[in-house]
């Protein structure tokens, strides 16, 4: 599947397929893209006591639907561009976080950023998810050439990245994260030792392993995998996954061997 390099303000691409400003996709309304995600939240009622016993709240899914009006030029008409549409927008019958990242790229830049001292900051941003739903009416502006239809997109984690990633190698590595969300990097070993802990400075997570094959660390799925099979049993004190907080900074380090640690800025 596709991918761009750069978009224009007001422009959206799903797995290199372009809409909005600047082409015959004319987006009028998107909602769910700005606003926070839902909620699901822990609260409990207090039975027959006013108020509630507070619990914790986590973001759910991210809704996002996009109202979309077509309309003809110079080279094809409506309904030609109408077909086109639907062909990018196919549902997925896979969701696996690994398939969409090939499969389910949405990219979209609202308008032109950057931030001093951190290049990653483009304006262009990317979120991995699926069509869940089309609607289009038929009525005489579509036989005349005028087509509006809504297109409705899940993507299971809420946040969106900056789409250029930071990567860094080695035994101690500087991570920065200059988002407003909580972004969980990926980490690769290509020859692991046998015992080793990483460390963010005040939390730990430390692996025992017999084999020295390539090990994959997936914080944000909690996936674990060492040559072509899950190895989430080396992380002998599994209880806390490390990640970089929104506006923060963190070393990491591996108490032996090397790392590889590519993550993006998030956001919500």
């Amino acid at each position: 599947m596709g991918s761009v390099s750069s978009l224009n303000p007001y422009q959206f691409a799903y797995n290199g397929f372009i809409f909005g400003s600047g082409t015959p996709y004319i987006v009028e309304n998107v909602d769910g893209l700005a606003s926070l995600p839902p909620l699901r939240v822990q609260d409990d009622n207090r039975g027959y006591i006013d108020g509630s016993y507070s619990g914790r709240d986590f973001y759910d899914g991210r809704t996002v639907t996009i109202d979309i009006v077509i309309i003809g030029d110079g080279t094809h008409n409506a309904q030609y561009y109408y077909k086109q549409l639907q062909t990018a927008f196919m549902p997925l019958q896979i969701g696996t976080p690994s398939q969409l990242q090939i499969f389910g790229l949405f990219q979209f830049q609202l308008v032109n950023e950057s931030l001093a001292g951190d290049s990653t900051v483009t304006g262009l941003k990317r979120m991995y998810g699926r069509v869940r739903k089309i609607e289009t009416s038929i009525d005489p502006d579509y036989t005349y050439g005028y087509i509006t239809t809504q297109v409705e997109f899940f993507f299971p984690d809420p946040r969106y990245y900056d789409d250029t990633a930071k990567t860094g190698s080695g035994s101690s590595i500087s991570l920065v994260n200059n988002g407003t969300a909580t972004t969980c990097p990926y980490i690769t070993i290509t020859t692991t030792p046998s015992t080793f802990t990483i460390s963010d400075g005040t939390y730990n997570m430390l692996f025992s392993t017999s084999s020295s094959a390539t090990m994959t660390i997936d914080l944000l799925q909690r996936v674990i995998g060492q040559g072509a099979t899950s190895a989430r049993n080396t992380f002998v004190s599994g209880y806390y996954w490390l990640n970089v907080p929104p506006q923060s900074s963190a070393t990491w380090t591996m108490s032996s061997g090397t790392m590889q640690i590519n993550y993006r800025n998030a956001y919500l």
